[in-house]
């Protein structure tokens, strides 16, 4: 005879693919025309912009181009010029079969760059970007919370966790025109730009997702007046409402933005000088909705007629216990060894990586990230200066019992100041998100039968004293002496699971 089971439908995402996937580049490129001739190479930066991605049967498809803009010194030595190109690049990443649609979230940034000069017109570059991805289908899994059938007992056991809502990716476009400050001259050309986007408020109610944010927009570019660096920065706010079956206020989202393909364009004023950027960003929002829950599940079964023959399974049962954001904030020292520092032209930070844990109420992140410097040395001549952090921060978790954390960042520069001749000292600030949770790998019970190749018990009902110790579970008892738990309970008036003292107990067996 086979028990009927009760079971409880629980919902998780399952990940068809969790890591990180490379993508080697090697490129040439030759100057055009307008270019001046190469001297030497002061630095390449290479930002990855994802254009499109999508995961079709077996497969995570990712497009995108990289923008890399080489600065460099002229044959002169005595002026700073820059090479823009673009070179696409795709990758097909295998992932776990699934029927179901997945979602995926994707973040690019550069492994390692090498760039030299062949010649005075030729640039030879080797670089790998690096695509770290999380794709997951949403399943749902019958959980048993129950076992009913004549003379069967159940131990279950109540668990916190939380079960997956809903997952969801949403694209789409800025397009703004942003004019030069008051006062800053016309430009010729720019020779670095950075676009980030970050989200400044979400909002879960009646089915939708509704998410406010800002694309942060800097670039440095050349004046056309008379050559000289200057720096632009603005802001452009953004507001999505997207369609979220399932979304409550009650719901906890792990939201996840990121810049993918821009574009910033001088655009030509009535007098031909540029005095204005046109802006393009396709943004990438993926949100992941969990909420709490509560399951049952059967631990463990017996029965008084005969052998029971169990069949266990086992699950993963995720508990959410936040989203921590916060800002980490150090200083960092750069000094100069081949000329003094006259003037400082540009600062930024590049390559940026951060590593997270959770134990012991305390969260770790260890940040790497590399500082670039473009300075004007004592002689006049245009250097170049990068150093490379290694940065550790603990944060103490009050309350929290979370083991595991997943954790996505930005990394910026906030201020600096020449410290003396040959140094400069730089505040470094790293916007942290962090998804603190726990797994847990459960075994329940998926069925349970009287095992017909066994004799029943014999039937005879029995009376008998049985001399409990301290510390014993009535479960326990009960099983062994294949009696009614409930009846071993109201013979011996007892109300806890555990026995709090030795005592004789009444075993009655129907």
């Amino acid at each position: 005879m086979q028990a009927k089971r009760r079971t409880q439908p629980y919902d998780y995402f399952d990940p068809v693919f969790d890591g990180s996937y490379e993508v080697p580049i090697d490129t040439e490129y030759n100057l055009p025309d307008y270019c001046p001739d190469i001297q030497k190479v002061l630095t390449c930066r290479v930002i990855p912009e994802i254009s499109s991605y999508g995961v079709s049967e077996d497969t995570l498809r990712c497009e995108g181009m990289c923008d890399i803009r080489v600065l460099y010194l002229d044959s002169k030595g005595d002026a700073l010029r820059c090479c823009d190109f673009t070179k696409e690049f795709s990758a097909s990443i295998k992932v776990k079969a699934a029927e179901e649609k997945a979602v995926a979230w994707i973040r690019a940034s550069v492994e390692h760059v090498t760039c030299r000069a062949v010649n005075a017109r030729r640039i030879d570059l080797h670089l790998a970007v690096s695509l770290k991805a999380l794709a997951v289908v949403q399943r749902q899994e019958q959980l048993t919370c129950g076992l009913e059938g004549d003379g069967i007992e159940r131990l279950s056991e109540h668990r916190k966790g939380s079960r997956a809502v809903n997952a969801l990716s949403h694209q789409f476009s800025i397009e703004d025109r942003i004019p030069l400050k008051n006062g800053k001259p016309p430009m010729e050309m720019i020779l670095r730009k950075e676009v980030v986007c970050r989200a400044t408020d979400c909002k879960l109610a009646q089915g939708q997702l509704a998410v406010s944010g800002r694309a942060d927009v800097s670039f440095l570019y050349q004046s056309s007046v008379d050559g000289a660096l200057e720096k632009m920065s603005a802001s452009l706010d953004f507001s999505q409402v997207i369609e979220c079956s399932g979304a409550e206020e009650d719901c906890l989202c792990d939201l996840r933005i990121v810049a993918g393909e821009n574009s910033i364009q001088p655009r030509e004023d009535d007098v031909g000088e540029y005095t204005s950027v046109d802006v393009s960003i396709k943004v990438f929002i993926t949100a992941f909705l969990y909420q709490s829950c509560e399951v049952e599940l059967v631990d463990d079964a017996y029965s008084i007629q005969g052998p029971l023959e169990l069949r266990y399974t086992q699950s993963s049962l995720l508990a959410v216990q936040e989203v921590y954001s916060e800002v980490l904030k150090k200083k960092c020292s750069l000094t100069a060894t081949e000329e003094d520092i006259q003037k400082v032209l540009d600062l930024w930070c590049e390559q940026e990586s951060v590593q997270s844990s959770c134990e012991q109420g305390k969260l770790s992140y260890r940040v790497r990230y590399t500082l670039c410097l473009l300075y004007q040395g004592s002689s006049g001549r245009v250097l170049y200066l990068e150093k490379s952090f290694d940065q550790s921060f603990v944060t103490e978790m009050e309350r929290s019992e979370a083991k595991r954390s997943s954790t996505i960042s930005q990394t910026d520069l906030w201020e600096y100041r020449i410290a003396d001749k040959n140094t400069v000292e730089a505040s470094v600030e790293t916007w942290v998100s962090s998804l603190l949770y726990n797994r847990e790998t459960v075994k329940y019970l998926s069925s349970a039968g009287l095992d017909e190749s066994a004799a029943a018990y014999p039937r005879q009902p029995q009376l008998q004293v049985y001399y409990a110790s301290a510390g014993e579970r009535l479960w326990d008892i009960a099983k062994s002496h294949r009696a009614l738990l409930s009846d071993l309970r109201e013979q011996n008036e007892l109300y806890d699971d555990v026995l709090p003292d030795a005592r004789p107990l009444i075993i009655c067996n129907r």
